[in-house]
């Protein structure tokens, strides 16, 4: 599969700081890491954040020659709108810029770790029907996959911990939706090895059922009736 169709990965987002701080071209950065430059302008507009904020009233570029005085008001005839291209076009943030420090105007930062988190915590808080934030999801997960390891159904599991707080039904939906398995690996096949266990279990009753030496009963499964000494089940 094309790079271009798949997830950004935090390395992905480290080169996109560095292209940031370099004062690269979204496009530049795009064709970097292999992306859409789309995709690359998304990411740092959803992941930037206010670093600085600006103490005047509002962001007018006439501020230094301010025929008011910097009396500012809503209705002032002079403001005129502070426009940044690299703030608020490309590449999107103030990383690496020669007049970060004296420049007193909003200032954005793009931090590849932080949109990493935001990333993961986004992607669990937007899966369908999932109501938990990345860290509860992780919490959770940690306490389910030992149980289910040693073998306990999620019905035992949830009986054993209510601090889980959900259904039986929500917990099967979460682990068959892949929820718990960027976390810890936690997936449906855990479920079937419960289905698996069951058959065993009916196989033994069976086959006890089969040994018995007594002719003189019947019993029922599912309504049909066998005799105990029949050898076909």
């Amino acid at each position: 599969m094309s790079n271009s169709y798949t997830h950004l990965t935090l390395q992905d987002r480290i080169i996109i700081a560095a292209g940031i701080s370099n004062g690269s071209s979204k496009t530049a950065i795009a064709d970097t890491i292999g992306k859409d430059k789309s995709t690359v302008g998304k990411e740092i507009r959803l992941h930037r954040f206010l670093k600085y904020k600006c103490r005047l009233p509002r962001e007018c570029a006439a501020y230094k020659k301010c025929p008011s005085d910097r009396n500012c008001t809503p209705d002032c005839p002079d403001f005129v709108p502070f426009r940044c291209r690299r703030r608020d076009r490309t590449p999107g943030a103030c990383n690496g810029c020669s007049r970060y420090s004296g420049c007193h105007f909003n200032k954005y930062w793009y931090n590849p770790q932080d949109a990493e988190k935001d990333y993961r915590s986004t992607l669990v808080d937007t899966r369908t029907g999932v109501n938990l934030t990345a860290a509860e999801a992780k919490e959770k997960a940690q306490i389910i996959k030992p149980l289910l390891d040693q073998g306990q159904s999620p019905y035992d599991i949830l009986q054993a911990h209510p601090e889980l707080d959900m259904s039986e039904k929500t917990l099967y939906t979460y682990i068959e939706s892949g929820l718990f398995h960027e976390i810890n690996g936690i997936c449906s096949l855990d479920l079937r090895r419960q289905v698996s266990i069951w058959i065993t279990k009916r196989d033994n009753f069976i086959q006890n059922l089969q040994n018995l030496s007594s002719n003189s009963w019947y019993f029922l499964i599912d309504g049909v009736k066998f005799n105990s000494t029949e050898e076909k089940w």
